[in-house]
């Protein structure tokens, strides 16, 4: 690995991952720094792009969002249609962590929504390192954790009514409605696109009005 992307993932790394890991784990080896950083890979990922297809299960990354917004989608048989579970931001990490745990299939497709930088460390990869440093585990189980809350919000945001699911979604991403494509919100909010114009409208207007 060249000296600057070394330097770049051990600054992201720093600034954004070790936080994560101390709150989670307390303290960590120094030389699993090391390691990581070895481990690990930029990827400028384009918009539309994409940056994994669903297939073997160790085939997959942990995928850390330095930038850029991505959606993870799949394709539903029975409802035919495909189903946005995630629109992902900045600082997400994505891991199917089924696939990483259990060796089952990868559902899910990740695509680039816009441009963006990712720090990526393969299944395999991440394996060996957990191994060798099994105090680090915890960390997995976190972001298994982590990933059943979503879960569950999303759920129940489609309990939601049109209006209250594109408040809270737009109030947890400020912005994103400027940057990408309209249709691939309400698909994620399972609205149609013209309820999600009306209820986006209304929404704005309450914003406006404050």
């Amino acid at each position: 690995m060249g000296t600057d992307k070394y330097e770049k993932i051990k600054n992201v790394l720093r600034r954004k991952i070790i936080p994560i890991l101390i709150q989670v784990n307390g303290s960590f080896p120094d030389s699993f720094e090391t390691a990581f950083i070895e481990n690990s890979r930029i990827f400028k990922g384009v918009k539309d792009q994409y940056i994994e297809e669903s297939g073997e299960a160790e085939d997959g990354h942990l995928i850390y969002f330095e930038s850029g917004i991505a959606r993870c989608y799949y394709y539903d048989a029975i409802a035919d249609k495909y189903i946005i579970t995630r629109i992902t931001r900045k600082d997400d990490v994505v891991i199917d962590i089924n696939a990483y745990l259990y060796g089952t299939p990868r559902a899910e497709n990740i695509q680039m929504l816009e441009t963006g930088n990712l720090i990526t460390i393969p299944y395999s990869s991440l394996k060996l390192l957990l191994a060798q440093y099994p105090e680090m585990y915890p960390v997995i189980v976190h972001f298994q954790a982590e990933r059943e809350k979503q879960h569950l919000a999303y759920h129940r945001l489609l309990r939601s009514t049109a209006d209250e699911r594109v408040k809270i979604f737009l109030d947890d991403n400020p912005g994103i409605a400027t940057r990408i494509n309209n249709e691939l919100i309400a698909s994620h909010l399972d609205l149609y696109r013209s309820t999600f114009s009306a209820s986006y409208a209304k929404y704005r207007a309450s914003r406006d009005g404050k």
